[in-house]
């Protein structure tokens, strides 16, 4: 019998072992494939990734390399054109040998500079020429290396020459005091021709000024940028090409020799047509890189392009580095790892097999079990036929079928009895919707009735007391005039009252919800309240109000019935203001209409907002009492609701919410 179940746990067509099995075994295998061609596209992207990121480092650590050394020459051509000689000498007359200052000659002050700008060239492998140059253009000083040894040497006299029309100097003493000039980088020429070997310099001039303000003449820094190409490379590794350009895109660093400082030979070579990017990388003003994927021939390359801004950031002091390497290198870990990744997968496959098997086999004994059970006692079990008292998965199976059947037959009961139950509270509340709906309809047709049929009597009293009063004009006294004016008073208060409730049932009774611009509605009812406004030099203040869906009129008469009560209610001597704004909730428009008026005690909150009630004499304050009563039936209309902050003698903030058609 064990074997026998043992065959139909695994063996059997159709089992539920091998129904668990085979797609267990299929989704194994399906996995595995989905999850290496994933962990392939993930790793060209993070491998990808990481070359990208490589060089970014790289090319920012370049650039703060570059900036640096331009920094620091800056900062050089400063901190020599503030020392002693160069101050005693501004203060004289360089071009003669005359004249004592602090109890040295000029020539001993030169000679005080020369020997400084020899030991800045010593200390500073990378400054290749240190000059003063006098107003007229001319040099009067001149330190530089020489030779294949670079050793410096003070250029004699007559080997000086006159550089008053060269660009850097028209440029320089065009500048204020403390003021540095940084050229472009080219390379360096000698009488007007490119000196050999060739030199990329940057130079760094700042004018020199006597204590009087008369411009003395230039200090100019010559610096050769070879070492800080050469650092540049160092920085991006063996495996990394660097390439750079200048502002208007002319490779100064290439390499191939043929393409980099072409522009100085009246011909082009431009990192536009390599790297397009770098255009708009140029046109930006700020510091910005890009990275990509470039197509070289039949390889790919990956790159990173980045702006370089030093100096002051004018458009001349902008460069653009380009890294790149090759991408297949980039790549190079992907089959070494792939490796490992099929080896992985495979083991964890075997396993997963040896697992499913065993889990199989555990699942579709009991059920196994059961269904021999089952079919011992036929289709139509009953849940006393079931083995209830047996032990192990069996057991535990039929008594929870057990109880399923009856918790079933419970339910089923229970639920029956519910839908009876709703359905008769379905139908007791459909008719009393339609009994509140023609109540509804009776009470506004009384209200109308009442409110209509009440303006005759008081217009019959009214006449009838006029009519009295004209009768006997002639043996009317003082009082009866008193009474007669109290009479007419108390007819139009009841008018009032009238009318009032008319307004108050009529509240949205044919409008149509439109889309409607606050601050237009705004600017209409401020228009209409003008005359108002006007007398009680009142100040409406409201902006950026939103568009909300609503019923024109009945928002009309809110705002009206607010900005009204804030001006009806201010403080004596004191210029009402009124502020109004709105902020966006969660499906609806709050809005707050805060004054600067008399205030209402806290108690009182609630009791504004019923029909017909005063919190003030009549002859303080006239009016009907229904105007916040509307305000209230017009917000409610728009499923929205109202309630005020207030302190006496503190103003008040009205708020109320407007729900959005589309929540309402």
């Amino acid at each position: 019998m064990q074997g026998e179940s043992r065959m139909l746990a695994i063996g059997k067509k159709g089992s539920i072992a091998r129904q668990i099995l085979f797609p267990l075994l299929l989704l194994i295998v399906g996995s595995n494939i989905v999850v290496v061609s994933i962990i392939m596209r993930q790793l060209d992207a993070q491998l990808l990734l990481a070359a990208q990121h490589k060089l970014n480092q790289i090319s920012q650590l370049q650039d703060i390399k570059f900036t640096s050394n331009i920094n620091e020459l800056v900062n050089d051509v400063l901190i020599v054109s503030r020392t002693a000689p160069i101050k005693a000498i501004a203060n004289n007359d360089g071009s003669k040998d005359i004249g004592v200052s602090g109890e040295l000659s000029i020539e001993a002050w030169k000679s005080q500079l020369a020997r400084i700008c020899t030991e800045i060239l010593n200390f500073k492998e990378r400054y290749d020429q240190i000059r003063l140059i006098l107003a007229d253009g001319s040099e009067w000083l001149r330190v530089d290396r020489r030779g294949d040894e670079n050793s410096i040497h003070i250029v004699p006299a007559n080997d000086l020459q006159n550089k008053y029309s060269m660009s850097y100097f028209q440029e320089t003493i065009k500048l204020q005091l403390g003021e540095v000039y940084l050229s472009e980088i080219e390379l360096n020429r000698e009488f007007g021709v490119v000196s050999k070997p060739e030199k990329p310099v940057i130079r760094a001039s700042t004018p020199l000024y006597a204590d009087d303000g008369k411009l003395f003449g230039i200090l100019i820094f010559n610096e050769n940028l070879q070492n800080g190409f050469d650092e540049l490379h160092a920085l991006a590794g063996d495996d990394t090409n660097v390439l750079l350009s200048n502002s208007a895109g002319e490779y100064i660093l290439h390499p191939e020799e043929n393409k980099r400082f072409q522009f100085e030979y009246g011909q082009s070579s431009s990192i536009f047509g390599d790297y397009p990017a770098a255009k708009y990388l140029l046109a930006d003003m700020g510091n910005s890189f890009e990275t990509g994927i470039a197509d070289k021939g039949n390889e790919q390359q990956v790159y990173s392009l980045r702006t370089i801004v030093y100096g002051s950031g004018a458009p001349g002091n902008r460069l653009i580095v380009a890294t790149s390497y090759d991408l297949s290198s980039a790549l190079q870990v992907k089959s070494h790892l792939l490796k490992q990744i099929y080896f992985l997968l495979i083991l964890i496959t075997v396993i997963a097999v040896l697992l499913s098997i065993i889990v199989a086999r555990r699942i579709a004994k009991p059920i196994v079990r059961m269904r021999d059970a089952l079919t011992d006692q036929g289709l139509n079990t009953q849940s006393t036929e079931l083995p209830l008292s047996s032990s192990g998965e069996v057991g535990d199976l039929a008594r929870v079928f057990e109880q399923f059947i009856t918790e079933l037959s419970r339910r089923q009961k229970i639920l029956h009895v519910e839908v009876q139950e709703r359905k008769s509270a379905q139908a007791e509340l459909e008719e009393n919707n339609k009994k509140l709906v023609s109540l509804n309809r009776e009470m506004e047709q009384f209200a109308y009735i009442a409110s209509h049929d009440l303006q005759e009597p008081l217009r019959t009293v009214a006449s009838f007391v006029d009519l009295l009063v004209e009768h006997n004009a002639e043996q009317q006294d003082e009082q009866v005039k008193v009474f007669h004016g109290f009479i007419l008073d108390s007819v139009q208060r009841m008018r009032d009252l009238v009318t009032a409730l008319l307004d108050y049932s009529r509240l949205g009774a044919d409008s149509k919800r439109e889309k409607i611009d606050c601050q237009q509605l705004l600017n209409e009812v401020c228009e209409d309240l003008g005359a108002r406004i006007e007398d009680a030099q009142a100040e409406i203040h409201y902006s950026d109000l939103p568009r909300i869906d609503g019923k024109r009129t009945e928002l009309r008469m809110l705002f009206q019935n607010m900005i009204s009560n804030g001006m009806k209610f201010s403080r004596q001597d004191v210029r009402p203001c009124i502020h109004i704004s709105a902020k966006r909730g969660s499906g609806e428009w709050v809005f707050c209409v805060q004054d600067n008026g008399i205030g209402i005690s806290p108690e009182h909150f609630d009791k504004i907002f019923n029909i017909f009630q005063r919190l003030h004499n009549r002859d303080d304050f006239d009016g009907a009492g229904i105007g916040l009563a509307h305000c209230k039936k017009i917000v409610q209309m728009h499923s929205g609701k109202i309630w005020l902050e207030s302190s006496l003698g503190e103003g008040s903030a009205f708020y109320f919410s407007l729900r959005d058609i589309d929540n309402g």
